[in-house]
């Protein structure tokens, strides 16, 4: 150690050249345990804005989901119930009394019931839904696939214009077919002050399908990236008509006929339609802004 002192403070040039590559070993060791410090923090600072986006994405979808698990549908319809009496004078002056029981069945508008997240919900055109006390309504939609158990004689359907129409699953790109029907939701970020404060709020896409099956896309738009994350609901039937007629023959309307022991069954039910996770994506998917 003496002679290492002694070496140091020589005025030789091999001294100071020894004490120079100490010095430089000495300052790349410091520039690596830096440098290592720096990408760690980054990884960290990666690893937790990911954890952020992950957290708002599943959050507003779980959300959405379970709203939407509480969602029910029933289709409704009237029964009208009567019978026809005809009397026909025979040649020989007896009368002959024919008597023939009928029914007809008429759609009415089904009930579509669902949470609490009425306000937040917007059609096509940015307009808020119904008159904003139901989250979600397909009412419309389910009413038009409700409308193909109206066919023939003795069934009436809803008119087309109280009705809607609905993709197939996935959507046909063909001409023709029915084109999305989506619902776009805005949904808050809450919980995490971090969170909230980095991301704002998520929108959330809702469409249904022909086969009642409900997919939802959560978004969420940084301004440099778009972060995506998405679900799909599974219905737990479909809506059919329970009506029992017995003995008597479908008929669209009445003739000049003579009409006794008419009734009327009005708001008769279909069994509820009702909602399930089917699955969730469990990673986030990113996209390019504007793609």
């Amino acid at each position: 150690m003496k002679t290492l002192r002694e070496k140091l403070h020589s005025q030789c040039g091999a001294s100071i050249l020894l004490a120079l590559l100490f010095l430089l070993v000495c300052m790349m060791t410091a520039a690596s345990v830096l440098m290592a410090a720096v990408s760690n923090a980054g990884k960290i600072r990666s690893n937790y804005e990911e954890q952020q986006r992950y957290l708002a994405l599943s959050s507003a979808v779980r959300l959405v989901v379970g709203e939407l698990e509480r969602a029910e549908y029933r289709g409704r319809y009237d029964v009208d119930q009567w019978t026809e009496q005809i009397k026909v004078m025979e040649a020989d002056g007896t009368e002959t009394v024919t008597e023939t029981k009928c029914y007809r069945v008429i759609q009415r508008p089904g009930a579509f019931t669902c949470g609490q997240l009425a306000k937040l919900v917007l059609d096509g055109d940015g307009k808020l839904t119904q008159d904003g006390t139901t989250v979600l309504s397909f009412q419309k939609e389910l009413d038009g696939l409700f409308a193909g158990e109206f066919n023939g004689a003795g069934y009436q359907r809803l008119p087309a214009a109280d009705t809607a129409s609905l993709p197939t699953n996935p959507p046909d790109t063909l001409p023709g077919d029915s084109s999305r029907t989506t619902r776009v939701l805005t949904v808050a970020v809450e919980g995490d002050p971090a969170i909230k404060e980095t991301f704002g709020s998520v929108k959330v896409d809702v469409d249904m399908s022909q086969s009642r099956r409900i997919h939802l896309k959560a978004v969420l738009d940084t301004g440099t990236a778009v972060y995506t994350m998405e679900a799909e609901l599974t219905a737990s039937g479909a809506p059919a008509v329970t009506y029992i007629p017995g003995d008597r023959l479908p008929k669209d309307g009445r003739g000049a006929v003579t009409i006794i022991d008419e009734g009327l069954l009005k708001d008769q039910e279909t069994e509820p339609v009702a909602w399930q996770l089917d699955w969730i994506t469990r990673e986030v998917k990113k996209e390019e802004a504007g793609g």
